[in-house]
């Protein structure tokens, strides 16, 4: 497949890039340059937070659209102005009359605009197939502008909070879309009800690098209750600390450890303390991901509570809990968004109802109390992981897309 794909150039649009919260597109990206695909990165902000050193080598090349000097964004606008007006001035009148949620809405579209003016001015002399914008929200608002601007198609990967926590036109980024692309099963329903031409949507899932993720003969000592993610409330963590009181009460010694930050950190850590949990629930901070991968191992059991936010935002499915399962630990979640797509309960881990930790507490002491389950949760998951959900299957699904899209240019 390398040699087919060696002409092939595609242009990625990402918000902020790289970022500890998006490997799973850096593995995409790896995929696609493997397969002799020509990827340009193109990314609206500067991540801010630490990376992994892979993820370092990743950012060389990427192109940065802020912060940007007046004067080349002068520069791109007179250059669209005077040589693609037509295209300029209805591009931007399409995109400030479509209906927005709010004045704020509106006038975000109409800054994400001149964003997508500067793109295509960087990319004006570039050769490629495709623009591709992960997340539709102003990656594709950006994308959008600058393919009408350069007369190119476009695409976009759909996922969780760009779908579901206010969205700003969203019937619009999908119907002007090549096709359309989503995680999970759940995402292409819901965005099948929102689009006349549902048949552009694919579900692909997020490809795991399964070999990457080697499982160990877990180490004996201190019992050890891992989960991963952002704090936010999508994760549903205080459902896990609940449960790890209900254990504590019932003589279960263990440690849970979270690793992640967000913006509920210091909430988080007042309820800890309330619950008394200080000893056993520790909040580890931002991790890269080589040291994910060693909690893995060290790990008994892998508990993700997801719930929904109470502005729609909520997980499709955690890459986490993929992870997770590829290094055969027993995993626990919630009956949840596309989660159920992943793990069949009874199987190959278990599903609680969402917000309810006393089924949670019920689910981790079952894995704690027969490990010979928890094993076989944990080889069953890995094999669900590597049947549905490898690199080669899903991306290659991608490139097909991206293929046909080549061929008719």
């Amino acid at each position: 497949m390398r040699n087919e794909n060696h002409f092939m150039k595609l242009v990625y649009i990402i918000g902020t890039y790289p970022s500890l919260t998006t490997t799973f597109i850096d593995r995409e990206i790896r995929a696609l340059r493997g397969w002799g695909v020509e990827v340009q990165v193109v990314s609206i902000r500067r991540g801010q937070n630490q990376v992994s050193a892979e993820q370092e080598m990743l950012r060389e090349g990427v192109i940065y659209l802020l912060p940007v000097s007046p004067f080349k964004l002068l520069m791109a606008n007179l250059y669209f102005i005077l040589f693609a007006p037509l295209r300029y001035f209805g591009t931007l009148l399409y995109l400030i009359t479509r209906p927005h949620r709010s004045l704020k809405s509106r006038l975000m579209t109409f800054l994400h605009f001149f964003e997508g003016v500067d793109a295509a001015y960087v990319l004006r002399s570039h050769i490629f197939h495709d623009i591709h914008a992960h997340f539709v929200d102003r990656a594709a608002t950006v994308a959008m502008a600058a393919s009408r601007l350069l007369g190119r198609p476009y695409s976009v990967t759909a996922h969780a909070r760009d779908i579901y926590v206010d969205p700003v036109i969203l019937p619009e980024k999908l119907a002007g879309a090549r096709f359309v692309a989503t995680c999970t099963a759940y995402n292409k329903s819901h965005l099948s009800s929102i689009i006349n031409d549902a048949n552009k949507i694919r579900c692909i899932y997020h490809g795991m690098d399964v070999e990457r993720y080697q499982p160990k003969p877990r180490a004996e000592g201190k019992t050890l209750v891992l989960s991963v993610g952002q704090l936010k409330e999508k994760k549903g963590f205080p459902y896990l600390f609940e449960a790890c009181q209900l254990l504590k009460e019932q003589g279960y010694d263990f440690k849970c450890e979270i690793i992640g930050e967000g913006p509920l950190h210091n909430s988080l850590q007042t309820e800890i303390e309330r619950l008394g949990l200080k000893d056993t629930v520790v909040l580890l901070g931002a991790q890269a991901h080589q040291n994910v991968i060693r909690k893995y191992e060290e790990a008994q059991v892998f508990v993700l509570p997801a719930v929904p936010g109470s502005d729609g935002d909520r997980d499709g499915i955690p890459n986490v809990i993929l992870e997770a399962l590829a290094m055969e630990l027993p995993v626990i979640s919630t009956q949840h968004s596309g989660i159920p797509e992943v793990i069949e309960s009874g199987v190959n881990g278990l599903l609680v109802p969402v917000e309810d930790a006393n089924s949670l507490a019920k689910a981790i002491a079952e894995v704690l109390d027969n490990p010979t389950l928890g094993r076989s949760f944990g080889e069953r998951g890995r094999k669900k992981v590597m049947e549905g959900f490898s690199i080669d299957a899903n991306v290659g699904k991608l490139l097909n897309e991206f293929q046909l899209i080549a061929g008719e240019n």
